[in-house]
């Protein structure tokens, strides 16, 4: 027995196709890259934005500032030189005021008078004035550093400007964050070490408070913070995941969120913006990952490999970035989708918020900055279309000869003959689409049309029909038509890996269409045979995650259908005919489950 299979043609299209109202941010633009020259960047970076839109990035281990348009376009840089009045030891939080005078965080060595033999310096923080040109103007002290404010015990050895020994005195630890804001007064709010100094635009100090105060909480995680055109001042709580909120003087307002990835809630808030209706951006550390599942079968290297099974996975991450009131009441929730599947998106790091509310994400790999403009558009990137067409040939030839029976001749035809062809072709397309990080409908259509034609051949050494007075060669044909169409609508109930749970409701309707002909080859017999299927069925179901381990599964079935049939004999008479009918309803609950 011999067999040949041919299969022609697979192909799969997995497109990030769009559709349906959304808001989202989308990419708007690319600059910046690894290097030291300029509109190049090294590891440490801080961003701040101008009321033009301008972006400024401090480049803290190339020691200097870089200024873009709005657009990405390199504008100039900031860095000392022989001739300049200053230095940049550590650059670090940045902030742009109204007139685009450019303030940065720094530290400065200040020399305490009538010391000598060696001479000593105080080692502390200060802001940096540039005007909108990038020309220094000044550097403002949060302290008086002229005089001995430490301990000589805490002094480092150094060398002074003429390369003699000398003695320097840190003012804490040299490694710290600051954070840095401007309000419409060109008052500077500077946290440093659990308190807020506010500055004026001279620099002079006009006040300081710590952020704990009653009514805070716990001991907070500053990780950004932001004024509005009211002089309130919200700091973003990494820790407590919270934004706490004080007024112009200091004093604490409010404090809103908790732990949490729903609405409102917070996983470690790291990034708050002011924009210009007042409204604050907030962006945290949830995410949620979110899979298409494919009908093409995975590769071995597929990066998916969360789930189980034999079908390839697709999947992207969701950011989101949350909007509040001043108040601290949610109004809007916008969604940032990365595709794992592209590795330009895969360890995007958000380094800022500009006042429109756009988006700047670092690529740590290239040190280039994408830019993300928030849209409400009709066709979103979380829209996905397969669309699956295969087409697969099966040939078959048999041939038997038994030696044994009564014609048995080894030089004689076969006693049997067979020859069996199959065409099938399947077109199987689903659209799937994210309403958010929670939501999901799909729809699917898969046609399937199946033609097969069985060519029997009975034949003996001399000609003559050994079965009786007819010849029984004959051929069969058989075509099918089968179409479903489903809807699906799956809700991820928790998005935890280690708690996972999910609900999905499902509706589908299909049809099957059958043909079968079986007709004898030779022109004395008269056999024929020919039937004729309509069916149908039609339901739904659910199934439910009752925890990691159960789940309930619903689903209820009404199949209809009808047959006809004919059958002449090999004597052209009609020995049968027929017609069936089928109504019927099925319905099963049960639970899956594992221990």
């Amino acid at each position: 027995m011999q067999k040949m299979k041919i299969c022609i043609i697979t192909l799969l299209l997995l497109l990030p196709l769009n559709l349906f109202a959304a808001s989202e941010y989308k990419y708007n633009a690319e600059f910046g890259g690894k290097g030291e020259g300029k509109a190049q960047f090294a590891e440490t970076l801080f961003l701040a934005f101008g009321p033009d839109g301008a972006v400024y990035i401090t480049d803290t281990d190339n020691y200097k500032i870089h200024k873009f348009t709005e657009t990405g376009i390199f504008v100039f840089e900031i860095k000392p030189t022989q001739a300049t009045e200053f230095r940049f030891i550590r650059p670090t939080a940045i902030t742009i005021g109204k007139d685009n005078s450019i303030y940065v965080m720094d530290w400065i060595l200040k020399y305490i008078d009538d010391t000598d033999k060696p001479k000593i310096f105080n080692y502390g923080p200060c802001i940096h004035k540039f005007d909108p040109q990038g020309k220094f103007v000044t550097s403002f002290l949060l302290q008086d550093y002229t005089k001995r404010l430490s301990n000589l015990e805490a002094a480092a050895p150094g060398l002074d400007s003429d390369g003699n020994y000398a003695l320097i005195i840190p003012h804490g630890d040299t490694k710290r964050n600051f954070l840095l804001t401007i309000d419409n007064q060109s008052n500077l709010y500077v946290y440093d070490n659990k308190v807020i100094y506010k500055l004026d635009e001279l620099g002079k100090l006009m006040s300081n408070f710590p952020i704990a105060q009653p009514g805070v909480g716990q001991v907070i995680q500053p990780s950004d913070m932001a004024v509005d055109t009211k002089g309130n001042l919200y700091i973003a709580d990494e820790k407590g995941n919270q934004i706490v909120k004080y007024d112009a003087d200091g004093k604490f307002q409010q404090a809103f969120g908790e732990y949490g990835d729903k609405p409102g809630q917070f996983i470690a808030p790291f990034r708050i913006s002011v924009l210009k209706d007042n409204t604050l951006l907030v962006a945290d550390k949830a995410k949620y990952l979110k899979d298409f599942l494919s009908t093409l079968p995975k590769r071995i290297d597929d990066p998916t490999q969360r789930l189980d099974g034999i079908t390839r996975s697709f999947r992207y991450r969701i950011r989101r970035i949350q909007r509040f009131t001043s108040s601290g009441k949610l109004t809007q929730k916008l969604l940032v989708p990365f595709q794992r599947e592209n590795q330009t998106y895969v360890g995007l790091i958000l380094k800022g918020i500009d006042p429109l509310g756009n988006l700047y994400y670092l690529n740590p790999n290239t040190m280039k900055f994408r830019k993300y403009v928030s849209t409400t558009t009709l066709f979103s990137s979380m829209f996905q279309t397969e669309l699956k067409l295969r087409y697969t040939r099966d040939m078959h030839d048999i041939e038997i000869d038994n030696q044994d029976d009564l014609d048995a001749d080894l030089y004689a035809k076969s006693d049997f003959d067979e020859q069996i062809i199959q065409d099938s072709a399947n077109a199987n397309i689903t659209f799937s689409y994210d309403l958010n990080e929670n939501y999901r409908i799909a729809i699917s259509n898969r046609l399937t049309y199946i033609r097969m034609t069985d060519t029997s051949y009975y034949r003996a050494r001399d000609f003559e029909d050994f079965r009786g007075s007819f010849n029984q060669d004959d051929r069969t044909t058989e075509s099918t038509w089968d179409n479903r169409l489903q809807l699906d609508f799956t809700w991820t109930r928790n998005h935890s890996i280690y708690n996972y749970r999910e609900a999905r409701a499902y509706a589908f309707f299909s049809t099957i269409n059958v043909d079968f002909i079986n007709d004898a080859l030779d022109t004395s017999n008269y056999r024929f045979f020919d039937f004729h299927a309509n069916l149908a069925d039609w339901g739904g179901g659910i199934y439910y995650d009752l925890n990691r381990k159960f789940r309930l599964n619903f689903e209820i079935t009404h199949f209809i259908g009808e047959n006809r049939y004919t059958y002449i004999d090999e004597t052209n008479d009609l020995y049968a005919t027929g017609f069936q009918e089928a109504d019927t309803i099925r319905a099963v609950l049960f639970i899956n489950g594992f221990f």
